[in-house]
């Protein structure tokens, strides 16, 4: 028997029939809450220490070096950490950075942590709001932050408050606070709009939208309005179904919250944009990977690979079959018949047909951990070009700007081996492997498809001698149970739910702080 259905049957049972029994059984459930929590704050405020202390020992080697702002060093002992606690790469790097930030500016609320008065929750709350907490005078500002905190540990340590009511409530403590108005801090913060897509599993997705919180709230407000009229349309004319006046239809069982995020859909895939007319005419594109057997086969035959979005993740066969009856021009790409690993191609120079060839055996950067598609990274030399490396297929492999920067700025080093394994060694002499994700006979479209000229590939010195040297950074968006969040200084995010899942969703994570600053060391 498993240890944990051991416990259960020797220890977890008590008399429902007898009060004395159940009180205890009540009392011990509540006590041993306590002890756990009271545990765990005092581990999360050791792991804020060494979090900090890892991030300034990659900042003080870069500062050795003269190019703190690079952060090379930074990235390189966080992608070590991400790979000894499985965590994605960017998100652990910020968790760094939110530590130092922590530490350095807020020492109070860690000790709160400490004695176990706050959660981790709670903190990543104070730090949030109270890097808004500015002040032109380095003194002024300290004597500002530690009185943020002293008000902030008051009202948190003694409310039961949600993620969004911790949120509200620190950023109005702030507000009051701070010397920099928010106007000021909207112009500075007005160009961190993003938008991006997380797997939700099942064939749909979550859309995340960030910018004005005063637009997208009107946004919310104009499609609820809209699902609320379509709601009440389909309401009468069931009636009138009902009554027999009108033959009866296909019954809609959509929600108001599905019918919101239809309307998004519709109106961003066919209206024109108003306020970028240069955008006029753009399509949606996307890379649908369908086996040759799974496109022949009636979805409901089970044993079929399945339809794959860019290669990775699995989509409704009905939809991909649509879409690629409609596709202009796929390119076949056949594979081992064992290993399920793309054949390498006799060709020198990196044409079109080579890019293909390295999208198809990658899919993703290749770097340990990383799934970012192949179509968003660079084509790296694994020996590189100017050390004698040839531009083969075999000496070839996709990397992230992050991590393909990294790699090449920090003592991080990579052998590639037959059928394009990868063999990465760590700085501390830890020795990876990535491997090529197994696939069948499939069909993608092609990248070129309707061009006339194919995409530029970049390579290793590219990325040292391009834009791509500045420090980079992982978008890593939390999926929330609301709609819609205050991400500060009059910006906001906004999720709605559709089908056509990204890449991965993104991580729960247990810290989410503000890592756009590089502070001086310790």
């Amino acid at each position: 028997m498993y240890q944990a259905a051991a416990k259960f049957e020797e220890r977890w049972h008590f008399d429902v029939n007898d009060p004395a029994s159940v009180a205890a059984e009540r009392a011990t459930i509540l006590s041993e809450t306590a002890r756990i929590e009271s545990a765990k704050r005092a581990i999360d405020a050791e792991q804020i220490l060494l979090e900090a202390r890892a991030y300034n020992f990659g900042y003080l080697l870069d500062l050795a070096e003269g190019h703190p702002e690079m952060g090379m060093h930074v990235r390189s002992i966080s992608a070590e950490i991400s790979i000894e606690v499985q965590a994605k790469h960017g998100f652990v790097m910020r968790q760094l950075a939110g530590s130092w930030n922590a530490v350095r500016e807020f020492p109070a609320a860690v000790d709160a942590v400490a004695d176990g008065r706050i959660s981790g929750r709670h903190l990543d709350a104070i730090v949030s709001s109270g890097l808004l907490v500015t002040h032109e005078v380095e003194a002024e500002q300290t004597a500002l932050r530690a009185r943020y905190v002293d008000l902030a540990l008051r009202e948190v340590s003694t409310q039961i408050l949600t993620d969004a009511a911790l949120k509200r409530l620190t950023a109005r403590i702030a507000e009051e606070l701070t010397r920099v108005p928010l106007a000021e801090r909207r112009k500075v913060t007005r160009m961190k709009g993003f938008v991006s897509v997380t797997d939700s599993g099942d064939g749909h997705g979550v859309l995340h939208v960030g910018g004005s919180l005063l637009l997208l709230t009107a946004v919310r407000d104009r499609v609820r309005k809209q699902a609320t009229l379509v709601l009440r349309a389909r309401s009468r004319a069931q009636k009138a179904q009902a009554t027999g006046e009108v033959p009866q239809g296909a019954a809609d069982e959509r929600t108001l919250g599905e019918v919101s995020a239809d309307l998004i859909c519709d109106q961003l895939l066919t209206s024109e944009p108003n306020s970028a007319p240069l955008a006029s005419g753009v399509q949606a594109k996307v890379h649908l990977v369908i086996p040759t057997t799974t496109l022949l086969a009636d979805e409901r035959d089970p044993g079929h690979p399945p339809a794959l979005l860019d290669g990775l993740t699995p989509v409704p066969l009905d939809e991909a079959k649509r879409l690629a009856a409609h596709a202009p021009m796929f390119t076949r790409i056949l594979t081992h018949p064992i290993a399920g690993t793309v054949q390498a191609v006799d060709t020198y120079k990196p044409t079109a047909a080579m890019r293909r060839f390295l999208a198809a055996r990658d899919v993703h950067c290749r770097f340990p951990g990383c799934r970012l598609p192949a179509r968003g990274c660079h084509i790296d030399h694994t020996h590189e070009w100017e050390h004698g490396g040839a531009t083969c297929t075999n000496n070839l492999e996709h990397l992230c700007v992050f991590h393909h920067v990294m790699r090449h700025a920090t003592p991080w080093s990579v052998l590639q081996l037959e059928g394009g394994v990868l063999q990465w060694t760590t700085p501390s002499g830890k020795v990876l492997t990535d491997r090529p994700d197994r696939q069948g006979v499939r069909f993608v479209p092609s990248a070129d498809a309707g061009s006339t000229s194919p995409p530029k590939a970049t390579s290793e010195a590219d990325a040292r001698s391009g834009p791509g040297t500045g420090p980079g950074t992982e978008t890593e968006t939390e999926t929330e149970t609301e709609t819609e969040t205050d991400a500060g200084s009059g910006t906001g995010t906004g999720t709605g739910t559709g089908t056509g899942p990204d890449v991965e969703r993104g991580s729960s994570a247990r810290r989410e702080r503000d890592a756009g600053t590089d502070p001086p060391p310790f």
